[in-house]
Parts: C-alpha cells; sequence; structure tokens
C-alpha cells in the first residue's frame, strides 16, 4: 500500500509540475473592453494641450500575469497616411490573470493624454484624424514575451 501511495504521489507531482511549466510558457493575451472617450473635437485656436481618455479598462483572456510597460502613439490622416510617430510613453499597470473562466479581472489605467499638437500642426480644418494607441503588455514570469493591444481614437478638426 504504501508503495502505491509514493507512486501516486509522484505522478501527482510530475503532472502537477508539467502543468506549472506549461502555463509559465504562455504568453500574455490582454484584450481592451472599455475606452472612454473614443474621440476629442479641437480647432486651431484650441489651447489644450492634450486629448484626455478618461478611462481605458483591460482584460486578461489567459491566465497569464503581465505587466503595461509602454504606449505608443501613432498619428494617422483620414487616408490612412502614417504623419506624426511612432512615439512612446512609459506606462505601469499589473494585469491580473484570469483563473475562472466565469469571473475576470479588469484593470482600469486612467487619464491618457494624447497630444494635440501634432494634429493641429498638420490637419487643416474640417479633417479628421486618427491616432492608433500600442498598449504593450510584458508577461510577469520571464520578461520576453509580449502582448500589443491597439485602440483606434478619433480628432475632429472642426472650422472657427
Amino acid at each position: 500500500m504504501k508503495k502505491f501511495l509514493v507512486l501516486l504521489a509522484v505522478a501527482v507531482l510530475f503532472i502537477a509540475c508539467d502543468y506549472a511549466s506549461e502555463s509559465t510558457e504562455l504568453k500574455p493575451d490582454v484584450e481592451i473592453t472599455w475606452i472612454n472617450p473614443i474621440g476629442w473635437v479641437t480647432c486651431v485656436g484650441d489651447t489644450t494641450p492634450f486629448a484626455r481618455i478618461d478611462e481605458i479598462h483591460f482584460v486578461a483572456e489567459n491566465s497569464v500575469d503581465c505587466y503595461l510597460q509602454k504606449m505608443v502613439y501613432e498619428y494617422y490622416i483620414a487616408d490612412s497616411n502614417l504623419f506624426y510617430g511612432p512615439i512612446s510613453m512609459a506606462l505601469y499597470a499589473k494585469v491580473e490573470g484570469r483563473t475562472d473562466p466565469y469571473d475576470v479581472d479588469t484593470c482600469k489605467v486612467l487619464d491618457i493624454p494624447v497630444p494635440l499638437a501634432p494634429i493641429r500642426d498638420t490637419i487643416p480644418s474640417g479633417q479628421t484624424a486618427q491616432v492608433l494607441l500600442h498598449f504593450i503588455f510584458i508577461d510577469e514570469y520571464w520578461g520576453e514575451n509580449y502582448d500589443t493591444v491597439t485602440v483606434w481614437f478619433g480628432v475632429l478638426m472642426t472650422p472657427l
């Protein structure tokens, strides 16, 4: 009986170690579930330096804990041509991995600034621009695996 219990304990330990090594090999998988606001209105004489994204929600899609490392801005004109960027900004937030398929932890990042000067200097009145925001997450285990999540932020240049 003791031999059977020892053999069973070794088998359980082997399975647990194998499961743990597989979960540390996973890459982060994060999704944006909420952004407010999704756009901004400005004009040539406006002195507001930044559009403010009040709140962005991030949710992990797998069990990997990860960290938000940085955000990269790219500015596009309405015909999808890049006219400014990429510019990066360091950020930090921890996104807890999903351990229960029916329960999820939401990571909220508040007050993200989007510089408006590149748009005011380039886009004529009455036109629109889009800012592509890349959020780069790095895994907690090894610091080698990345996930990039992107979202568009619109800006309208109103005529005076």
